[in-house]
């Protein structure tokens, strides 16, 4: 189940982490473990009220946030109001 509280957290790029890297705190990686399995990015549970990401996880998720936008601008969402 999603936790809302960890909408709040901001996604940073860390150029000090190695590739396919993410840092986050324990809820965050419970939540991709859930979801996602297994998946080929190395997860750390780390102490900042932040998630970082190595350039590469950072990068790959802007530009699939960016394709989600495109998405959600071509559909009707009226009935979301």
């Amino acid at each position: 189940m999603f936790t809302p509280d960890l909408v709040s957290l901001e996604l940073r790029q860390c150029d000090d982490l190695p590739e396919n890297t993410l840092v986050a705190p324990l809820p965050v990686i419970r939540e991709i473990r859930c979801l996602l399995g297994n998946i080929g990015i190395q997860l750390i549970i780390g102490t900042e009220d932040a998630v970082l990401a190595s350039k590469d996880v950072f990068d790959a998720f802007s530009a699939w946030d960016a394709m989600q936008d495109d998405i959600d601008d071509s559909q009707d969402n009226s009935h979301l109001n």
